[in-house]
């Protein structure tokens, strides 16, 4: 698989000026995934913070309570769904929130569907995938739910953005230098950019920038996982780029960490299954 590494900012010029346009990733999002991202979080500091914005936290219990969550007991309150949810999906849902919001209105829907539902693909994929790499599984959700923020963003600024994506063939190397031509960047390089201007975790900003990196099948390496979820995501049927070639899902069982792979059991199947289930009550903005 080709590649178009994202290099440092610091060794290029600024970002493009429509990206530098882009309204800022929602504040309160940002403040809380990087208070979640501490080893030692303060429950009620993180409440605080979520009631500081009422719009966003209606918006969460809204997700909270809404079909993707299946809660038999109805969550009134932000303390509650932290409580019900626990801090990693929290940290999730925040996150699935905020960028649901970052795209809501972009005209081209049928871009918007493709690359939301890549997104939370690649998201449930990584979840399933967190075990093989010893990654807490919403840790591993949230970073790939957040690996196509870049993509996201040159869709919020480009508007000529969704005719390339219809119109793209070949590898996704060919994807990246058809965006650098048409836009001065690609989505890598969009991602890099924004989780640096918005203040995001470290840790997206790898996820974003570096994750059509070649698979190193690296255990506890969080972006190597993410790196294999896009992959699966792509796999499955969920594309942002419907024409773009892509591996066959069970080609990609081999990057799987060779210490977990030999003794776990695989089931494409069931992934597909439950990719079906999960996105046919998630809908793009």
């Amino acid at each position: 698989m080709g590649v178009i590494q994202a290099k440092d900012p610091a060794t290029k010029t600024a970002p493009p000026e429509r990206l530098c346009k882009l309204p800022v990733f929602r504040p309160v999002a940002v403040r809380l995934l990087s208070e979640l991202a501490n080893e030692e979080v303060d429950v009620s500091h993180v409440t605080d913070l979520l009631n500081s914005d009422p719009a966003f936290s209606a918006e969460i219990l809204t997700v909270a309570n809404s079909a993707l969550y299946a809660r038999q007991k109805r969550i009134d309150t932000v303390q509650r769904a932290i409580m019900a949810l626990g801090l990693e999906r929290t940290r999730a849902l925040a996150a699935t929130v905020a960028l649901h919001g970052m795209v809501s209105g972009i005209k081209s829907k049928a871009a918007v569907q493709d690359c939301w539902q890549h997104s939370r693909a690649a998201a449930i994929a990584g979840e399933w995938l967190a075990p093989f790499y010893r990654v807490h599984p919403d840790q591993a959700y949230t970073a790939a739910l957040m690996h196509d923020i870049g993509r996201l963003g040159m869709l919020s600024a480009y508007p000529d953005y969704p005719v390339l994506l219809a119109a793209a063939v070949g590898s996704v190397q060919d994807l990246l230098e058809a965006e650098r031509t048409s836009f001065s960047v690609n989505h890598c390089e969009a991602g890099m950019w924004l989780t640096r201007i918005w203040g995001l975790p470290e840790e997206f900003r790898e996820a974003a920038s570096l994750h059509h990196e070649p698979v190193m099948g690296a255990l506890d390496e969080r972006t190597d996982l993410v790196r294999l979820a896009c992959l699966f995501a792509e796999a499955l049927g969920f594309k942002p780029a419907p024409q773009i070639d892509c591996e066959p899902a069970e080609s990609l069982i081999v990057l799987i960490p060779d210490s977990v792979r030999s003794r776990s059991r695989f089931s494409i199947g069931g992934l597909a299954e439950r990719l079906r289930a999960e996105l046919e009550v998630d809908a793009a903005p």
